[in-house]
């Protein structure tokens, strides 16, 4: 109870006078260690693999959004709206200009002018909406977003019903199409689901944000079907007739408008998985563009084999499938190996001390256990040092806490310098560290004897130091054919070192 309660007192005073630094691993764990640490972290996780009790394991917040990402998404968005916006304004005024239509390239008049009216619609929505912005904008944003889902739906009711509205003409002629004004049915439906989206574009969290992530889903696969009519000459993909298709121009401004709408919802919504912070966003964002190309890349491909002669359709048909299945398995292994990698950092991170560099409490302990049950397998020895820094809070209420920060640092590196690579080093308290090693005690004698030269070497150089490296340790062995847990024995090695901080207080006094 006495270590305990002493314990408790010492976690209070780490935290009210700031022993939580920025991270500075000036010391990491080295190559040898590392090695050795993870191996028995390994087997730890496989005898328990929650690890430690849930109110003690680090909490990150996977889904948190990646700011800076959130910014340099935020500029490419806005040269997107630009260039829709520069699109759709000149061939608007191409059509309600007259002679302007002129000077302007071959196929421009593919893009309706109720077309380019509902680009410009969209582009001044999504500017509208984003964060930070007043209540009226807000409510200007959804009020174009009505005149867009007004306009685009009127075209795609022609369509479907065969009955004329007459908002198709009703700002330009455009007599020489044999559907007067009227926008293709994929653009309609494209620029419906778009004006929809952007009427509720602020909803979070709730059954009316999915509604609208299921319609930016949808758009977005609108613009891929498009795009896949384009790239293998399917014409009625795109278009119903010559001069009632998704033109070129229409393709691009879809294509950009999708992209902001998604990075609009991905600061909230279902597509948010790609601006987190967590392994399955990086691994996302990484993968993200080889999925949605390869399929076309692909087929693409097999399809100009055929049409040089290089190869017959089966044989292109049964390369493509092989090369698919090479890919993605290729695609699937890499994507382990990533997750791996980044399981492993946060392991690291989860297990190392941010001022020191050395294992924390956490790793201590759950590798402490695992290194008992091995020395007890293997019938060899384990003995854990206890180590209390003398004056520590002396130094650091007279000299400020920086310098306290650089009295543990240099006590951490002398005991990293000092024991083997596979002994585990942690501190474990603001001012208090602990050694596991597998030595018996006259190794572990020869040891400290070491250190306290290094540590006498160090105060007699006059390197600057305005402190003295001090501590008292205690040490602990356990028994091979004991039942003693790990936690017993560093309770007995915490208060052996107690008694040897005692009776130094004993003697200065003296």
């Amino acid at each position: 109870m006495r270590v305990l309660a002493r314990r408790r007192r010492r976690a209070s005073i780490t935290v009210h006078h700031g022993w939580l630094q920025p991270k500075q691993s000036i010391h990491p764990i080295g190559f040898t260690q590392r090695s050795y640490v993870f191996i028995l972290l390994e087997r730890a996780l496989l005898q328990h693999p929650m690890g430690m009790p849930a109110n003690s394991q680090l909490k990150l917040s996977s889904s948190q959004p990646d700011l800076e990402l959130i910014e340099r998404l935020s500029a490419i968005q806005a040269i997107c709206l630009g260039v829709v916006a520069i699109i759709a304004a000149t061939i608007f005024c191409g059509w309600l200009v007259r002679g302007l239509g002129a000077w302007l390239p071959d196929g421009w008049s593919l893009m309706k002018v109720n077309t380019a009216s509902c680009m410009l619609l969209g582009c001044g929505s999504l500017a509208l909406s984003r964060t930070k912005r007043s209540e009226w904008q807000l409510w200007l944003s959804r009020v174009l977003a009505i005149v867009l889902v007004v306009l685009a739906g009127s075209a795609l009711f022609e369509h479907v019903t065969g009955r004329i509205t007459g908002l198709d003409t009703l700002l330009a002629s455009d007599a020489a199409s044999d559907m007067p004004g009227r926008m293709s049915l994929q653009t309609a439906a494209y620029l419906s689901l778009l004006g929809l989206s952007l009427v509720f574009a602020r909803a979070r969290k709730s059954a009316l944000s999915t509604v609208v992530d299921a319609l930016t889903m949808g758009f977005v696969a609108l613009t891929l079907v498009i795009l896949a009519g384009y790239c293998f000459g399917a014409a009625r993909l795109f278009g119903q007739s010559t001069h009632t298709l998704t033109s070129p121009q229409t393709l691009l401004s879809m294509v950009m408008l999708a992209f902001v709408a998604v990075g609009r919802r991905a600061e909230y919504g279902y597509f948010s998985v790609f601006v987190g912070m967590g392994i399955g966003s990086r691994i996302a964002r990484a993968v993200l563009l080889f999925a949605l190309l390869l399929p076309f890349l692909l087929v693409l491909g097999g399809a100009y084999t055929t049409l040089v002669g290089w190869l017959s359709e089966p044989y292109a048909a049964a390369l493509i499938a092989a090369v698919t299945s090479i890919v993605l398995f290729a695609t699937v292994a890499v994507m382990a190996w990533r997750i791996n990698d980044l399981e492993r950092d946060l392991r690291e991170m989860s297990l190392t001390d941010e001022l020191t560099g050395v294992l924390n409490q956490r790793g201590f302990s759950l590798l402490g256990e695992q290194a008992l049950r091995e020395s007890r397998r293997s019938r060899s020895a384990l003995t854990v040092l206890f180590f209390d820094l003398d004056g520590l809070k002396h130094v650091n209420d007279s000299l400020g806490h920086d310098v306290g920060s650089q009295f543990v640092r240099d006590v951490a590196a002398l005991l990293s310098a000092n024991f083997r690579g596979a002994d585990i080093v942690a501190r474990v308290g603001g001012d208090e560290f602990a050694v596991i090693t597998a030595s018996d005690s006259a190794s572990t004698q020869i040891a400290l004897a070491r250190i306290f030269e290094a540590a006498e070497t160090i105060n007699s150089s006059g390197e600057g130091k305005r402190y003295l490296i001090s501590f008292s340790v205690g040490e602990a062995s356990s028994d091979v054919f004991g039942s003693e847990s790990f936690a017993e024995l560093v309770a007995r090695a915490d208060a052996m070192m107690y008694e040897q901080k005692h009776a130094k207080k004993i003697s200065t006094k003296r």
